[in-house]
Order: C-alpha cells, then sequence, then structure tokens
C-alpha cells in the first residue's frame, strides 16, 4: 500500500507542477488539490523516509548535534532540527538543546519554491537532493514556503488551546473518533517519548500534535485537516486536551 501510495504522490504531483504559477490559476486548481500538496510536503518534513517508503541511513547524521538524545533514525528528519513549529531553537526544541543547528524556517514562508529547493539540496543538505525525487522536493518546498502555520495563533507559551473545546468535540466527533475512539486511545502512531492517549499528546507535544492535526501522519490512514481554519484546529487541540491523558493499560 505504501508503495502504491507514494506512485500516487509523485503522479499528481506532476500533475500540479503543470499548473499556471499563482496568479493564473483555473478551475483546474482546486480539483487537483493543492491543500493535499501541502499536507504531502508536510509529511514529507516530518518523516520523508516513511513517505518515500525506504530506511533512513543506518547510524546518526553526522550533521545533527552531538548533544541532543533523540534516536539515531530521527536525526535525519527535518522535524528534528526545525521543530513541530518550524522556529528551531526559537521554539521548542530549545528544551533539548540550544544549537545554532537548530535553525528557524519562519523566515523563508512566501521564499520562491526553486530557492527553497537550492536551499534543502545543496551544501550540507546534499544528500536530501540525491533522495528526493523532484516532485517530492516540489511538495517540500511548497509546504515551507506556503504550508507553516503560526503556533502561537492556536496555542498560548504555555501550550494550552486557544481554541473553544466545544467546536473542538464537533469536529473530532465527525471526523476523528471513527479511528481514535471516543477517548482518544485508539490506533496512535506515535513519536518516541509519545503515551498511546491523545490527551497526553495533546497536553504534553501540543506542537507535534498542531503538525499532524493538519498534515495527517506519514505511513498512517490519517486524513489532513489542512482544509479547517485556524480556529478550529485550535479547537481540536483545546479539545483533545479535556481527554484523559493516561493510556487505557494505565486504567
Amino acid at each position: 500500500m505504501k508503495r502504491i501510495l507514494k506512485t500516487a504522490a509523485v503522479v499528481c504531483i506532476t500533475a500540479v507542477m503543470a499548473l499556471p504559477a499563482a496568479g493564473g490559476t483555473t478551475g483546474q486548481d482546486d480539483t487537483l488539490g493543492r491543500k493535499w500538496l501541502l499536507s504531502l510536503g508536510g509529511k514529507l518534513y516530518d518523516n520523508l523516509w516513511m513517505v518515500l517508503n525506504v530506511p533512513p541511513p543506518k547510524g546518526r547524521n553526522p550533521q545533527y548535534p552531538a548533544g541532543a538524545a533523540i534516536p539515531a533514525p530521527d536525526t535525519w528528519r527535518c522535524v528534528a532540527c526545525h521543530g513541530w513549529d518550524y522556529r528551531g531553537r526559537d521554539g521548542h526544541l530549545k528544551k533539548l538543546l540550544n544549537s545554532p543547528k537548530f535553525v528557524s524556517l519562519r523566515k523563508i514562508r512566501g521564499m520562491p519554491k526553486k530557492d527553497i529547493i537550492e536551499r534543502f539540496t545543496t551544501g550540507e543538505h546534499a544528500f536530501y537532493g540525491r533522495i528526493l525525487p523532484p516532485p517530492m522536493q516540489e511538495a517540500l518546498a511548497y509546504f515551507l514556503s506556503r504550508g507553516q502555520h503560526d503556533v502561537t495563533k492556536m496555542m498560548e507559551a504555555t501550550g494550552k488551546a486557544r481554541g473553544n473545546p466545544l467546536i473542538g468535540k464537533d469536529i473530532y466527533e465527525g471526523t476523528c473518533i471513527s479511528c481514535h475512539q471516543a477517548d482518544g486511545k485508539a490506533y496512535i502512531e506515535g513519536e518516541e517519548g509519545d503515551r498511546p492517549a491523545l490527551g497526553w499528546v495533546a497536553r504534553h507535544r501540543p506542537e507535534q500534535a498542531l503538525h499532524k492535526i493538519r498534515n495527517g501522519v506519514p505511513g498512517a490512514d490519517m486524513l489532513s485537516l489542512r482544509f479547517l481554519t485556524d480556529e478550529q484546529i485550535a479547537g481540536i487541540l483545546a479539545y483533545l486536551q479535556t481527554l484523559d491523558p493516561k493510556p487505557a493499560t494505565d486504567n
């Protein structure tokens, strides 16, 4: 299934690349799904190896700061250096290590895709230029240019969601409950250290939760809710923060 998804992704991105540039849009623009393309870029940012269905290189990325204690395979992921909030050491990653390697990507929002692609396919990032097919490079660059969200609009510095949990409850029950169940403790594709309860992730790793709510989870059949407004996304996070954070096995 993952190999089929990879092939479909390349075909669809190639089709999108053939569309007129922004400002010369047609009715076809929407039917080919630019929000889908943004969410694919978000998945590549999260874990390109899962999207490509290939294993990451063995061992630790030599470019990754030695003082940051994370699993070796994760050191090859974009999110490991730039964070779930895209702010590098200006955001939540500072808690892990205040390293100059953890660069904020907020300043490249709106930058032309070709310039962004050059940044992550040359120099110390040249390895990724060899791994990522051109259509995938386009998707990742499109996400970095147009798909980053501002976490401060959806959560406070403490991690508390700014949204209305009643709005989030309605959306959760309409789109999420069939997989995650009413208590949010089913079918969770977690990160290292996560506990299998959406209530726990939303409380303790809200930046991660926001990224995955908007873009979906690489290698998993999870909806991308990028079509919702920031207010609605914040509402989902607020509702998840009301759920019991204890995994089912702890009850």
